[in-house]
């Protein structure tokens, strides 16, 4: 190899190197600035709460400030796509959930972002149930007996929901058409307003939020009928698994919250925050309280995530496309 040759290919491999060096500077000073973590939801909420303990531990860990803002509105969408046209450099992070996550693209015609495309997925942070309940003067006290009642006088009884579209909307129909029974669907703008009017008898059933609905049940207020897991919750023995109900044995409607990042975030960033979330999440004192308050803490791998994700993505699109659930 001629002098002029060996320096020609010197030259190749140090400009070579140099391209890279910014992808993994990048990637090892992570965090080079403050962290945002967005919640798509109003404070308080699942999502909230999750992005706020996952925020004051995580600052103490990377030596950054880390924030959580809550950009709502359109079943999660503002965030999500506030979150998806931010640089991909680990710096602005969404806790989403289902509905902007999983369920919406196959509402919309036309989104801003594309969450299988456009989103990474990191860690779940925590599964929950949801809880069937009723009014008490409801007459049916299970699950089997709604089913009954139900096929008896078809598009009789109804249920309220937080919206058209909303994860009790979805919950309800995956058990309307898995028992083969018809139910009127009365959609509220928002959870509470909903289980308001349950309390009040003005809808006699819905699926609720553990944590809301359970205050209400222990108080004669409200009858427990199932959950949406496969699994009884430690917390409350004594109320059965939708899937005990004949018929039901593969219902299975988990609700999750978990950590996104933007595509093309760099892999050793998405693994640091993978590792950081799930030991923050898993420290005694945070599951202890995440369990008191019903949900489970989650441990898998960002690929196992991320693969269930994706089936999450495929069982919801024939879900919604078979009960033609828009939200235009």
């Amino acid at each position: 190899m001629t002098h002029r040759r060996r320096l020609a290919v010197l030259a190749f491999g140090a400009a070579a190197a140099t391209a890279l060096l910014p992808h993994a500077v990048q990637a090892q000073a992570w965090p080079s600035k403050p962290i945002t973590i967005v919640a798509a939801y109003p404070a308080g909420g699942v999502a909230d709460q999750m992005a706020r303990v996952l925020a004051t531990e995580l600052s103490k860990r990377v030596g950054q400030p880390v924030t959580v803002e809550n950009r709502v509105g359109a079943s999660g969408m503002i965030g999500a796509n506030h979150v998806a046209k931010a640089a991909a450099d680990g710096h602005t992070l969404l806790m989403g959930a289902m509905a902007e996550i999983v369920f919406t693209p196959h509402m919309h015609d036309k989104m801003a972002y594309r969450p299988e495309k456009d989103l990474e997925p990191v860690a779940m942070a925590v599964r929950f149930p949801f809880i069937l309940v009723t009014n008490p003067s409801f007459p049916a006290r299970s699950a089997r007996e709604i089913v009954e009642l139900a096929r008896k006088s078809p598009n009789q009884y109804t249920y309220a929901t937080g919206g058209n579209g909303s994860v009790q909307h979805l919950a309800m129909e995956m058990f309307t058409r898995s028992a083969g029974i018809e139910l009127r669907h009365i959609p509220y703008k928002g959870v509470m307003p909903a289980l308001t009017d349950v309390l009040s008898n003005q809808v006699p059933m819905m699926f609720a939020g553990f944590p809301p609905a359970m205050p209400h049940v222990q108080a004669g207020k409200l009858n427990a009928i199932a959950l949406t897991t496969k699994e009884r919750l430690p917390v409350a023995p004594d109320v059965p698994s939708l899937a005990e109900t004949p018929g039901q044995e593969k219902y299975d409607f988990p609700v999750w919250v978990g950590l996104f990042a933007p595509a093309g975030t760099p892999s050793a960033v998405l693994d640091r925050l993978h590792r950081e979330s799930v030991d923050i999440f898993s420290t005694p004192a945070i599951r202890a309280n995440i369990e008191k308050a019903g949900m489970t803490v989650s441990a898998e791998p960002r690929a196992e995530f991320a693969s269930f994700i994706r089936s999450e993505y495929d069982k919801y699109r024939k879900v919604i496309r078979d009960a033609g659930i828009k939200d235009n």
